[in-house]
């Protein structure tokens, strides 16, 4: 049995691999099977109430960016708080933890905006695309999101409030930009490991591989990565040793050569 990593974004030794990249990952089957213990990780809990899955922000909110006065104008932030008391906090809950008395029948829980980490990932642009488009877009339509698109009810000045308000409840504090967050750096579209192969499987048209640390892109790991074309698994079997390229928009192993034993 092999089980698909959660659709998640995940810090990873200080770096972060993309929810979507995740889902092109598997556990060996040993690994897979292990049951949690233990509480549940912040990662867990987020997958769980929906909140971490941060797609690319669509061409017409790319460039959409807080004016950086607002981020800690307490005027703007209480204007805000009070938007948020009367609009959000039914399904968010008032300390913005995603528990309002609201939120208890909803297919995709509300997000919980007291997570530090999670807040981090979200740039500006994103938080103007979630407010204004609310459940009313993919991916979140699919999944029965029931947020309001705010567009039709908030001037684009209040949903700006709204959103530096929100930014308080997980403890940040002035402009959210990407060099705030090193973990928002964008990846390089093609990163180089080496390792052993563990398993073929071309039904699955993946490959296992146990290698090191892909410095700037992944830590050390035993990992099942699709491989893209197929046949590139007819050039190994288990036990090589290997020098491999991910690309990392394509989440494939596009190439992949033995070393010299």
């Amino acid at each position: 049995m092999t089980r698909t990593r959660p659709f998640v974004v995940i810090a990873i030794v200080g770096l972060v691999v993309s929810a979507a990249w995740l889902a092109e990952l598997t556990l060996p089957d040993a690994q897979a099977e292990q049951p949690p213990t233990g509480p549940p990780k912040a990662a867990d809990r987020g997958h769980a109430h929906g909140d971490h899955e941060h797609p690319s922000v669509p061409p017409a909110y790319a460039k959409a960016h807080i004016p950086s006065q607002v981020w800690t104008d307490p005027k703007m932030i209480a204007k805000g708080k009070e938007i948020f008391v009367a609009k959000c906090a039914l399904c968010h809950g008032e300390k913005g933890d995603g528990k309002g008395p609201g939120s208890a029948n909803l297919p995709l829980k509300p997000a919980d905006l007291t997570d530090g980490k999670m807040v981090a990932e979200m740039a500006d642009n994103f938080w103007i695309w979630r407010v204004s488009e609310g459940g009313l877009v993919e991916p979140f339509k699919s999944k029965g999101s029931a947020m309001p698109a705010w567009k039709g009810e908030m001037s684009m000045n209040d949903r700006w409030a709204v959103i530096a308000y929100a930014h308080t409840l997980s403890g940040h504090r002035g402009p959210h930009v990407a060099g705030e967050h090193p973990e928002l750096k964008p990846k390089p579209k093609f990163v180089t490991g080496e390792g052993t192969v563990i398993s073929l499987r071309p039904e699955k048209q993946q490959i296992v591989l146990e290698h090191g640390e892909i410095k700037g892109f992944m830590e050390a790991m035993t990992m099942g990565y699709k491989i893209n074309p197929v046949s590139l698994l007819n050039t190994v079997k288990s036990g090589d040793k290997v020098r491999f390229t991910i690309d990392t928009h394509a989440r494939a192993i596009t190439k992949i050569d033995k070393l010299n034993d």
